[in-house]
């Protein structure tokens, strides 16, 4: 091993096959709209041990763990993640994008891309003029999206055009990688990492001899980080009696946060549960009482009516389905390095086993 090269801590019960999987899950680019690849990689892994995975027309994947009871308990977490698309190859070969979900257009100058072309993977960078060469009579302003180009080493149209096209994704930032002990980075945590706990929490499931007492739906879906409603269309097929969205949120211990404003999350200190306005207060205290009792740590957060996940669309669907948000505290949200601890994403596995084996469904779900 080269010397400095870091060996990942993974927590010592997390199986080998999974820490494959949630690597490989990483690698994969797939932006709102172009998640075909990583759904086919979540649907091989996930077949092996649940059964069929289905699919509807817009490419939300599912399947079903059957229960004690028909009523059915949504798992979901959204395989999309943000970044860019063609817009516009230029007379020498420079391709200008626009942004596919929330980017932040002042990271982007000088990263690296790639390109997801039809014949593969097109590598580029997004051009930055050199300091030498700025005005000296005034500060830099921000960039704006329409300032920014791809090169990818062509020297006119013709030749960019032969190996990209216009609405061809692009994908900024690295791969997964490990830090020290057990935190890592990767471009993508959100929300890869939910994909990921949905399909190890049905693993575990189908190797344990308990029926969960409800049926458990784990959902893979689409097209959250551009409006929200993948997962909405899902609910109105499976009709479920509550729903758990797995999903990432801000920790707020690293410099030039205000822990007033947005809470006290820190990683490391276990999975979050969101408490508030769109969230239902009986499901929550179900998902606590379980917590507590199966010695989970975990932390709150609060909702002030919107939790922006996939909970939100399900929550509106046909009559209205119980939702609450379970999530993983998350460094630097949608940049290039996301940062999460992975022995809170193993405890968030932990409490979704220990949520669909204790969770009773002839409990009332309504509000007091």
């Amino acid at each position: 091993m080269p010397r400095g090269r870091l060996t990942l801590e993974f927590p010592l019960y997390m199986d080998r096959s999974a820490r494959r999987f949630l690597e490989e899950l990483l690698r994969i680019p797939a932006p709102s709209g172009y998640e075909g690849a990583a759904q086919d990689l979540w649907r091989s892994y996930v077949s092996k041990f649940a059964g069929k995975v289905e699919r509807d027309v817009h490419g939300n994947q599912y399947t079903t763990i059957e229960g004690r009871s028909q009523r059915g308990l949504i798992l979901v977490g959204h395989i999309d993640e943000i970044g860019l698309i063609v817009q516009y190859i230029d007379d020498d070969g420079f391709i200008f994008v626009r942004a596919v979900g929330g980017v932040d257009v002042s990271i982007l100058p000088s990263h690296r891309v790639r390109i997801a072309g039809r014949s593969g993977h097109v590598p580029g960078v997004i051009g930055k003029r050199a300091f030498h060469l700025r005005e000296r009579d005034g500060e830099e302003k921000p960039p704006r999206i329409d300032d920014l180009y791809i090169d990818i080493g062509a020297t006119k149209k013709a030749e960019a055009a032969a190996r990209v096209e216009i609405g061809d994704p692009v994908v900024f930032g690295g791969d997964f990688e490990p830090l020290g002990g057990e935190f890592a980075t990767a471009r993508n945590f959100d929300n890869r990492m939910g994909c990921f706990a949905v399909a190890e929490t049905l693993r575990r499931l189908s190797a344990g001899r308990k029926k969960p007492g409800y049926s458990i739906h784990g959902v893979s879906s689409v097209q959250e980080e551009t409006g929200l409603w993948g997962a909405g269309n899902i609910a109105s097929h499976l009709r479920p009696a509550a729903a758990v969205a797995i999903d990432v949120t801000h920790d707020t211990h690293h410099p030039s946060v205000k822990r007033q404003r947005h809470g006290d999350i820190r990683c490391g200190a276990g999975p979050v549960l969101t408490r508030g306005v769109r969230s239902s207060k009986p499901l929550f205290e179900q998902i606590r009482s379980v917590a507590k009792k199966a010695k989970i740590p975990f932390q709150v957060e609060t909702d002030q009516g919107h939790t922006h996940t996939d909970a939100d669309p399900i929550s509106t669907r046909d009559a209205g389905t119980p939702v609450a948000v379970l999530s993983v505290p998350c460094r630097y949200m949608h940049t290039s390095c996301e940062v999460i601890h992975l022995g809170d994403l193993e405890k968030a596995v932990d409490l979704l086993v220990a949520l669909c084996l204790r969770l009773n469904p002839e409990q009332s779900l309504l509000p007091a």
